[in-house]
Order: structure tokens, then sequence, then C-alpha cells
């Protein structure tokens, strides 16, 4: 459901909603690339949009069109977006339902898992002997995001999440809040970007099974 704060709030969320889904004055529909409903297409490793902050979203796109972020398919969209354009799709993405169970996944917390288990390790623990710290401390429990500049990473693509990692410790994307972003990617090793990459993208799959399993449990 999408709500509508203000009559310019509305007019902004119409503006998103057709450059969403049309596109415009040379700008492609988003759609196009990252699905009808801003759910994203993760066989093609296009990320998901829906329900990611506005705040965090624009900034993503003023960063393509200046060339601080970089991708062969957003820059060009992005350098040919007005400011107006950036704000009310972001606005519009922000509303739409995000494409998970944000209670499902603040329940798959793993307080305290094998050690072995790295991607899940690191995601909830962090890796204090290098200054590294948990992942959910920012991005919320399971992932889900954390207001304005900490979006949702449960379900997004593991090969986007890795070479964003990846991009972050080679400082070609800008260093995010506080650069908190570009300082941990550089203290991540190889195998730790991969981890936290996998075991994030597969959240949203293990939070369905787990709820299935624990539903089946108590029929019982």
């Amino acid at each position: 459901m999408i709500f509508f704060a203000s009559p310019v709030w509305a007019d902004a969320v119409a503006d998103g909603r057709k450059i969403m889904t049309e596109g415009g004055g040379g700008v492609i529909a988003c759609a196009t690339c990252h699905g009808v409903n801003g759910e994203g297409m993760a066989a093609a490793g296009f990320p998901y949009l829906a329900g990611q902050g506005a705040t965090y979203l624009a900034e993503q796109l003023k960063n393509f069109a200046a060339g601080e972020r970089h991708n062969p398919v957003m820059e060009p969209i992005a350098k040919a977006m007005n400011p107006a354009q950036i704000e009310a799709v972001s606005i519009y993405l922000s509303q739409l339902p995000k494409p998970y169970d944000a209670l499902a996944l603040t329940n798959m917390v793993e307080t305290y898992p094998d050690k072995s288990a790295m991607g899940a390790w690191v995601a909830n623990r962090g890796d204090w002997d290098n200054n590294i710290p948990a992942c959910i401390q920012c991005h919320g429990p399971g992932g889900v995001g954390v207001g304005a500049s900490f979006p949702a990473l449960a379900g997004l693509p593991a090969n986007y999440m890795r070479q964003q990692l990846i991009d972050w410790k080679a400082e070609k994307r800008p260093a995010g809040p506080l650069s908190l972003m570009g300082d941990i990617a550089q203290r991540m090793s190889d195998q730790q970007i991969s981890a936290v990459a996998d075991y994030f993208g597969g959240l949203p799959a293990g939070a369905a099974t787990k709820a299935a399993v624990t539903t089946k449990s108590g029929a019982r």
C-alpha cells in the first residue's frame, strides 16, 4: 500500500510511478531491469529497489550520475535524469512493498552460529579481531535495513553484493556515511566477502523454510 502524506508527496509518487513503469525524457523504465514491482531480477544480478529508503536510493542515482559509482547500465540512465525525476522515482520505490517478509527475517538472527559458517558469523557477530562489526549492527536484524542510510541486504543477489564489497574495497564506490562501508570492506578478506554475500542472498529462502517447519511442527 502506498501512503500519500501530502499533495506534493502524492505528485512525486505519481511522477515516480511513471518513470518506473514507462520511463520518459530519455530515461528507460526502471521496471525493465528491476521488475514491475521493483522486486529485482536476481538471475541477471539486478537488485530489488522496492522498500529501500528514498534518501538512499536518491543518493545512489546521484552517485551514478556524477560518475562516483560505476555501472555501464546505470550511469547513462542516471545522467539522463534531472533532480526532480531522481527524487520522484526514489520516493515511489521506497513506498512499494518490500519483496520479503521482514518479520520472518528479523527472527532469523543467529546469535551464536557455528563459527565455521563464515557468512553467518560475520553477518551476526562480526570479526572483531580485524575490527569488522557485525553487518546487522547497521543493517538491522535479518538484514532488513535501518533508517535512511542503511539499506536492506536480505535477498539481494549474492553476485551483486559481492561486487559492491569488492568495489568498496578497491575504492571504486563512495565509502558511505562516516566512510563505514569503505573502511569495513577494506578489512574483509575475499573469503568473508563471498561468504557474507551468499549468506544475505539466501536469507529470505531460509526464513521461509524455517517458518514452514515451525508451522508444521506446531500443527502436530
